[in-house]
Order: structure tokens, then sequence, then C-alpha cells
């Protein structure tokens, strides 16, 4: 098997104007920020410019563009320009990550469909223009390209470190979170001309070092916070740096990074953080809405949709299931963390999740990993009762719920609600003391 990115001991290559990734002895960050002697006073040294603020004449903003950035500029005024016109409008969407998203209620929208008519259209193609920020990255600067070397966002474990948290990632997070496909994820870490997100796989070491025993990753107490801080920062500086620009990989790995958590006072860097902005990026790719046909003429239809598209069928399965996990995160996460809830239902029409959408298998064949049945019904019925859950916490804990009091009907209704999915949950995961199992547990203990 090739590796993905060349070994530590072998040279360097330039890509774009920066360093390819690789596999290093060690796996360890850059160290940022180290203190210089100071010129001024002898024996002493200059702290770091961000230990504090300073008025400075060269703290005022810089108001002139490069010609690159002059040219990008013109590029995003025109975006919304190209939504107006015919060929554009109707054009099939062909990539999943570059799709954009127009709600009825939008001002453009109005304007598009008052034009082309066809008022149940919200998806549509992004144009060639709007590369994303990948597609420059000989334009990131210095600071940008030192600050992504010094968080060591460009290595990776040695290989079979990584293998092994690869494998443990699918083995104990992705039947919890099947944003990934698996089949294609594991052709693209194969081969080395083709690697897959690096903003991806560094969320999923960092999911992965939560459930991996390797003693590499455990520090004197036999923790992996250490690890996982490691691969944290470097994932969150690829995603600070606009490093990718495939917003299904960007989702993607958004939903992953909630694995790290510095404490209970943090909120800016846990599940629930990340389980929101998550949720908005896709949001802004339409991923909450059902894909429908437009009709163009009374002699054809054309498709204008991620469902009616020239998208594959993997791609438009995994679509479905990123969005039913968000919404699992969702409801799971504000019952975990008493937080309120993000998705609101009315607002999301995409159709209920099913064993259908688990089924990897492309235009070359079967898929090398085929589900695993237990993992696909775990998430069917977890996803039910996340269902559940929200109405608990909309007739139960919310702040209207509490204005109202509480209702006989309504405690009734949960009740029922609850008891009904017992009822119908499947025999092989309902947890029971005599026959331990992993995800049935974790159904019960949901439940």
């Amino acid at each position: 098997m090739q590796d993905p990115y060349p070994k530590a001991e072998e040279a360097p290559r330039e890509i774009k104007g920066l360093r390819q990734v690789s596999f290093s002895d060690l796996g360890e960050p850059v160290q940022a920020h180290s203190p210089t002697r100071s010129t001024e006073s002898p024996g002493h040294f200059n702290t770091p410019r961000s230990a504090a603020g300073y008025n400075t004449q060269d703290g005022i903003p810089d108001t002139s563009l490069s010609e690159a950035q002059i040219v990008q500029q013109a590029l995003h005024n025109g975006t919304f320009a190209q939504f107006m016109k015919p060929k554009f409008a109707r054009a099939p969407i062909k990539e999943a990550g570059r799709v954009a998203y127009l709600g009825e209620s939008s001002n453009l929208s109005l304007l598009v469909h008052d034009k082309h008519g066809g008022a149940d259209v919200v998806h549509y193609p992004l144009p060639d223009s709007v590369k994303g920020s990948r597609a420059q990255l000989t334009e990131l600067d210095d600071v940008e390209i030192n600050i992504l070397h010094q968080r060591g966002a460009f290595l990776l474990p040695p290989r079979a470190l990584c293998d092994e948290l690869v494998e443990s990632f699918f083995t104990w997070v992705a039947p919890v979170v099947p944003v990934i496909n698996r089949s294609r994820f594991m052709r693209r870490y194969k081969d080395n001309k083709n690697p897959p997100s690096l903003l991806l796989l560094q969320a999923m070491l960092l999911a992965g070092s939560r459930v991996c025993s390797n003693p590499q990753l455990m520090d004197a107490n036999g923790s992996t916070t250490p690890a996982a801080m490691t691969f944290y920062k470097r994932a969150k500086a690829l995603y600070d740096a606009n490093y990718e620009d495939d917003r299904v990989a960007i989702v993607q790995a958004l939903v992953l990074m909630g694995w790290y958590w510095e404490g209970p006072e943090d909120v800016t860097k846990n599940v629930f953080y990340y389980s929101r902005v998550a949720t908005i990026v896709a949001q802004g790719s339409g991923m909450h809405r059902r894909q429908v046909f437009r009709p163009y003429s009374q002699a054809r239809l054309i498709p204008t949709s991620v469902e009616g598209s020239q998208l594959s069928r993997p791609d438009k399965r995994l679509l479905k299931r990123i969005w039913w996990t968000l919404f699992t995160r969702d409801r799971s996460v504000a019952v975990a963390l008493g937080r309120p809830m993000h998705i609101n239902t009315d607002d999301s029409d995409v159709e209920m999740v099913s064993e259908e959408d688990f089924i990897e298998d492309d235009a070359n064949g079967s898929a090398e990993y085929p589900p695993n049945p237990i993992h696909v019904r775990f998430f069917l019925q977890y996803v039910r009762l996340c269902e559940v859950m929200g109405l608990v916490l909309s007739q139960q804990y919310s702040v209207a719920s509490k204005a109202r009091r509480q209702n006989a009907i309504d405690l009734t209704h949960s009740d029922m609600a609850l008891a009904d999915w017992l009822q119908n949950c499947p025999k092989e995961l309902l947890w029971e003391k005599s026959r331990h199992h992993f995800w049935s547990a974790l159904l019960h203990a949901n439940y």
C-alpha cells in the first residue's frame, strides 16, 4: 500500500506554495512563538506580540489590495450576478461540495424566480469563478503559512499509528456520526496522487484518538487528551486558514472537531459550538432541504437540485446521512448540556434516513466496506430516539413550557412517545443485562 504523503526522511516537495504534508516520525507540532533575545535590553527576551496590545503606527489597517486580491474581489462581486443568467440558473449540480442555497425568502431568490420561474428551486451550483481559498494557496501570506507550519498542520503520525487511528474512528465513532463514505475515503487514503482532505483527516485523527488505546497516544496518566489537543489544533489551524473549500468536507470536519473539549467553562471549543457551526455551513449549502426536479419546458425536466442532479447516488445518500447526523447531534447535545435546540424541523423537509442510504456502491462496483447491519440499525433507532428527545425538550424543558406550566397532556404525550420508541426498537438493539452489547447499551443510556 502506498503512502498518500511522502515519508519524513524524503525531501519535502513544494505544492502551490506549501510544503506537502508528511507522515512524521513523532507527529509533533512545531513550537510556535519562541521568545527572541532583545536587542534593546541584553539578557532579556521579547515576549510574543500577542501577549499584549500595542498602539503602533503599523497597527493601521492596510488599505491597498494586491492585483490578485483586486481580481478576486471582482469575481466575488460578480458571483450573485451569475445566478441571474439563464444558463447558470438551469445548470445541473455536479459536485456535492459546491452547492449554493437560496431560501425562498431571499431577495436574490425572489429575483431569480421572477426571471426564470420555478419557485421550488433552492439549490444552485456554485459558479466556476468561486474557487475557494484552497485554489489560491499561492496567495496565502507568509504569516498564514507560518502559522500552519507552527501548528504542525501538515504533519501526520507514523503510518502504522495513523492507520490504527483511522480504523478506531470507523469502528467506534462513525456509527454514531456516519458522515463519511468509508469506501471512498479509504480509496483516497491509500492513493498517493489523490489523498483525502487534510482538514477532514486531521479531524478524524482527533476523534479516533479519543477511542484508540495505543500507548503512543497516552500521557503518564494514561490519558489521550494531549494527543487529541494536538490533532485539534492542527485541524483548527486548517479550518481558520480556509484551507479547505469543499463544503461537504468542511461540515464533516466540524462535526468531528466537537470531539475535543477543553473543559466545562469553555463555550467556543466544544461539541455544542462545533455542531452548531456545522449545521450553519450545511444549511448554507441547502443540506436541510428536500431535493426536487424543476420543470423547464413541457417536453422535459431539467435537474436543478441535489437529488435531481448529476451527483452520484452515493453522494446523494451521504448528504442525507450528514443532515440526519447533524439532527442527532443537535438533540443529544441539547439534552446533555441543557442548551437550546438549534434545528427547527419546520425548516427542513429532507426525507427520513433509511438503510438504503448506507449503501456506498458506485459505478466502479460494490463498496469495499459494506455497511455493518448493527451500525445501520443503531443509527436509525438513534435518529428516532432523538426525535423523541426534541419532543420532550420542547414540551418539558423549554422556556415556553415553563411559562404555560407543565400540562398533564404534554407529560402523557412524552411518555407515550418514549414507550412507542422502546416497543418498536429491534430486539438486537434492546439492552439486557444478561447479554450486554455496546451499541444497545449506548441506545439505552440515551433512552
